[in-house]
């Protein structure tokens, strides 16, 4: 009895190191409606599942208690074989439970799909999102600016992104606002969320929760959540080349076009390999070829502002992975898609409207 005793006391404090407990708990502090109806439909889900494993533990234990050998009052039944009462509670109750979580994840799948607009007085901000190597690139169309490792937009506002890939594909995150969605090279994927209050000063963390290479775990940015003349004031500044007087920790730039986005990405080895290929080169060009490449991060990039932004930049990196139009017009080929997209997401909208 002592034995087992401490191994349930154990057990419930190697469960609670699991759980975090004085840490992060962000997925239960949701700051947003979406993040917090998934953070909603997600306990729903554990609290009716434990209502099977909470009894199960329990009766597993008082059946170990009541049936020991020592208990010479238990009841002795070595021909019993068969409890209709018994086969009703046992698979009954599961098949109900199961049944509810089948509603819920239908229901919560249409809810809370990410692609579907979310229902407010104001108009949605539009941001494109670029998952490059390793780091986020994040521009703003309507208001011609754009940003490395800091997403910023005003509270109690939908915020509408557009989310593709410049290398492999790749998974963006903001535990506090939403659920996370892939980003992939030659796509778009959509994302839509709203921030109910404005963020603490070191803003909400985002980050990518898919492996992407050696200098995945750099790739963390802030998203900001700010009031709408705070909003205004930073993007004026950005636009003027002083967006530093509102993050003195960020690097402000004029222009991104081509030339400086190709010079945005990271390598994808060590310093060490790198070394390590310069060595063992076996021609000067192989040398040479060697010591351009660029080691992968061991921290993230500074979040960086750039005033302008070359026009549709966003396209041109989803038309450079559409290899099977071979020479077909990219640039009428990403509108088309781009209205499809948006005709899905209204499709998806209306559909879930009619289903609540």
């Amino acid at each position: 009895m002592r034995q087992t005793i401490l191994a349930v006391l154990s057990l419930s404090a190697m469960a609670a190191l699991l759980t975090g407990c004085g840490g992060d708990m962000v997925l239960l502090n949701s700051k947003g409606p979406v993040a917090e109806g998934q953070s909603n439909l997600m306990l729903t889900a554990i609290y009716l599942m434990l209502l099977v494993v909470i009894p199960s533990a329990i009766m597993a234990l008082w059946f170990g208690w009541k049936y020991r050998a020592s208990n010479k009052d238990a009841d002795y039944k070595p021909t019993w074989a068969h409890s209709t009462a018994i086969e009703i509670v046992v698979w009954g109750i599961p098949v109900i439970i199961i049944g509810i979580l089948a509603w819920l994840t239908w229901w919560g799948s249409h809810k809370y799909d990410p692609y579907r607009p979310l229902e407010s007085d104001k108009a949605p901000l539009n941001v494109q999102v670029i998952a490059e190597q390793f780091k986020w690139i994040f521009i703003y169309p309507e208001q011609n600016i754009a940003t490395v490792n800091e997403i910023r937009f005003p509270e109690k506002t939908p915020v509408s992104l557009r989310l593709t890939s410049n290398f492999t594909m790749n998974s963006f995150f903001i535990p506090a606002l939403s659920g996370q969605i892939y980003a992939m090279a030659g796509m778009q994927t959509h994302l839509n969320f709203l921030a109910n209050e404005t963020s603490p000063a070191e803003g909400y963390r985002g980050f990518s929760s898919n492996y992407s290479g050696y200098g995945f775990s750099q790739m963390r940015f802030r998203a900001h959540s700010v009031t709408d003349a705070q909003f205004a004031e930073w993007v004026a500044a950005v636009k003027a080349g002083n967006g530093n007087t509102i993050n003195p920790q960020a690097v402000q730039k004029t222009v991104l076009d081509q030339a400086e986005f190709a010079t945005l990405r990271d390598g994808n080895r060590s310093k060490y390999q790198i070394e390590a290929i310069v060595a063992n080169a076996q021609t000067p060009e192989e040398k040479a070829a060697a010591e351009a490449l660029k080691p992968y991060p061991t921290k993230p990039h500074p979040v960086t502002y750039y005033s302008s932004v070359e026009p549709k930049l966003f396209e041109s990196v989803i038309n450079k992975y559409m290899s099977n139009y071979h020479g077909a017009d990219h640039s009428a080929t990403a509108g088309h898609e781009a209205a499809a997209s948006e005709a899905h997401a209204n499709v998806e909208h209306a559909t879930a409207s009619v289903e609540e």
